[in-house]
């Protein structure tokens, strides 16, 4: 849907954007409002295509087809834009942790439900000689109360390393600057 956008011809800021607009002799106007003793000398009225996510008056610029946000707009984006980010971050690593692993050369389940059984199984301190423990295709594998220990032990520093990722990740969040920085923040990076 085309915009109508109030923009400052010294530095492109937009001022104003709305569906419906108009430049008078003293004033801009939109549906149902009016902003009076303004010198429309320096404003321009341009239409787009559409408003960027995270607009507001006076926090944008619009040169040649490009939206850029100034120091308005990223005080008013970067709080929601980190916010998100870090959501994005916290289930990345939740999906690492409780996906299968791959130890001693079989594919294992860790999601809750295994994990509890693991834990149970290895709270008496010894398993009895025939012990097994099912890969994440259901096969039977015999196991020695070491073999799942070192079992809990590669789930348990996954999700430390998947930890201290995360922690690094949200400190790179919260340092960044800009959207596009944020952005640029993923959990491969």
């Amino acid at each position: 849907m085309a915009i109508k956008i109030v923009r400052r011809r010294s530095d492109h800021a937009v001022l104003f954007a709305a569906p419906v607009l108009a430049l008078g002799d003293t004033m801009v106007t939109g549906d149902g409002w009016t902003c009076k003793n303004l010198d429309v000398t320096l404003l321009e009225i341009l239409e787009v295509d559409g408003l960027p996510e995270f607009y507001v008056a006076g926090g944008w610029t619009y040169d040649n087809g490009a939206w850029t946000p100034n120091s308005t707009g990223n005080q008013y984006m970067l709080p929601a834009k980190r916010a998100a980010k870090i959501a994005e971050l916290e289930a990345a690593r939740l999906a690492l942790e409780y996906s299968d692993i791959t130890h001693a050369g079989q594919t294992w389940k860790t999601d809750t439900d295994a994990r509890a059984l693991l834990a149970q199984v290895l709270s008496p301190g010894s398993v009895r000689a025939n012990a097994y423990w099912r890969d994440a295709a259901g096969a039977k594998h015999t196991m020695t109360y070491a073999d799942l220990q070192a079992l809990g032990r590669a789930i348990s520093d996954r999700g430390y390393d998947a930890d201290e990722t995360l922690e690094t990740k949200k400190a790179a969040v919260a340092a960044a600057a800009t959207a596009e920085e944020i952005d640029s923040i993923t959990w491969e990076s």
